[in-house]
């Protein structure tokens, strides 16, 4: 069956499409929606074999003899391994009606970032809070609101506001709180070779505004 036109009062051809036409049409585009989708995830993920590639000069730069059985496997190790820093897994943000209006905290969590400046690692503590509006986050989601911001080399502090923003944006919470202590690679083996941490915090909403509740909550993390 085709595609019927006729003219309208005023003399212009209207196009009338069988129902069944429009569900094929649209059933393409949401497969080639899909299918792009795909490609751009591909595109984002890391390229193991590109990063072998970098491996490999750097090694030849520090004089490695590459056919070395230590070193002969190094390249992929290497790219294996950047490759699990930096796909994180997918954080399906499930919510739940809120019951409370209590703060609700997740403290100390673990993350292994990667600094953008010297691809050295950072292990980062994070303590990450919200008071309930409308909603609350499935618990574990908490942890994996900051994992699945380290997709790349990212800065400590660029880190604490991604995950910021992103609690906002899907809770629409009364306020919330990001804390991130991390020691620094760059910092600990090279240049000034300190053990120090560094901290750096987000504060939204109530607990930006109300010093009470900004106090409580670096209570219950403790504070650093």
């Amino acid at each position: 069956m085709k595609a019927r036109r006729k003219r309208n009062a005023d003399g212009v051809f209207e196009i009338k499409v069988p129902d069944f036409l429009l569900k094929a049409a649209a059933a393409r585009s949401q497969s080639h929606a899909a299918q792009l989708l795909y490609k751009l995830d591909s595109l984002n993920a890391p390229n193991q074999e590109l990063m072998a590639s970098g491996v490999r000069q750097i090694l030849m730069g520090m004089g490695v003899d590459l056919d070395d059985v230590n070193f002969s496997g190094t390249p992929a190790r290497v790219a294996k391994l950047y490759a699990e820093m930096l796909t994180p897994q997918v954080n399906n943000w499930k919510t739940f009606p809120a019951t409370t209006s209590d703060m609700v905290i997740l403290r100390n969590h673990r993350v292994i970032a990667l600094c953008p400046h010297h691809l050295m690692p950072a292990v980062i503590s994070c303590s990450v809070g919200y008071i309930p509006h409308k909603l609350t986050l499935g618990l574990s989601k908490l942890a994996r609101a900051v994992e699945e911001q380290l997709t790349r080399p990212i800065l400590q502090e660029d880190l604490a506001n991604a995950v910021a923003e992103k609690l906002n944006k899907v809770l629409e919470p009364k306020g919330c709180g990001i804390v991130l202590v991390g020691t620094h690679g760059c910092m600990k083996f090279r240049g000034v070779e300190s053990d120090g941490d560094v901290v750096t915090s987000v504060m939204k909403g109530v607990l930006l505004l109300n010093p009470a509740a900004r106090m409580e909550f670096l209570q219950l993390i403790g504070r650093p």
